[in-house]
């Protein structure tokens, strides 16, 4: 349907892209290689700075912890393992660090030797552990406020030594009971004795069957 010399332009093109393309993506291959970043660090390096709180995990827990410090005006080193979660706070200008807080070379980045108190407050219960049994080791100065998903979690947080255990369901349900009381016609002292008795009975219970 075309005129010769038009289809041999059209053959010696198609030949010439066939023979070129291979070496066009290998080129390609390389030049993407070569413009790519370096590879992320498993964990970022907190810094020089040294902050006298290190908050483990920054999830809803940890958050409200460093809105309180921060309040405050105290300085704090916050760890995370979700590399979004980190990227998400850090849009708000908060200082947070993307890695395993259970991993000691990033506890040891964030100067917690040189702190005065860590927080756990990370989701997973043997990450949690972990890092209270490395506390305790080898930053013996540090009080570890760890908090505790439920009654097994605190046993083993008791075993390594956490300085103070908070159990969220039972703080929660505390406060709502509490709120509860008020409700019936409890004055507010009354309800806040009545709470204040049963958690200390809880608390010696737990430390009993520790």
């Amino acid at each position: 349907l075309l005129p010769l010399a038009t289809s041999e332009n059209l053959v010696l093109a198609v030949t010439l892209s066939m023979l070129l393309s291979p070496l066009v993506l290998l080129a390609d291959e390389r030049w993407r290689r070569y413009r790519q970043p370096a590879a992320a660090p498993a964990w970022d390096a907190p810094g020089p700075r040294q902050h006298r709180v290190v908050i483990a995990g920054f999830g809803r827990f940890g958050q409200i912890v460093a809105r309180i410090l921060r309040g405050r005006g105290i300085p704090f080193t916050a760890l995370d393992v979700s590399q979004t979660q980190v990227d998400f706070v850090r849009r708000f200008g908060n200082q947070i660090f993307y890695g395993d807080a259970a991993r000691p070379e990033l506890l040891r980045a964030a100067q917690l030797a040189t702190a005065d108190a860590l927080v756990i407050a990370v989701d997973a219960h043997d990450a949690a552990v972990a890092i209270a049994r490395f506390a305790r080791q080898h930053c013996p100065g540090v009080k570890v406020f760890a908090r505790a998903r439920n009654r097994q979690h605190a046993f083993r947080l008791m075993e390594v030594g956490a300085t103070c255990i908070v159990r969220e369901t039972l703080a929660s349900s505390l406060e709502l009971a509490e709120g509860v009381l008020q409700s019936l016609g409890d004055d507010p002292a009354s309800a806040a004795r009545t709470v204040a008795v049963f958690r200390a009975h809880d608390e010696a219970t737990l430390a009993a069957q520790f």
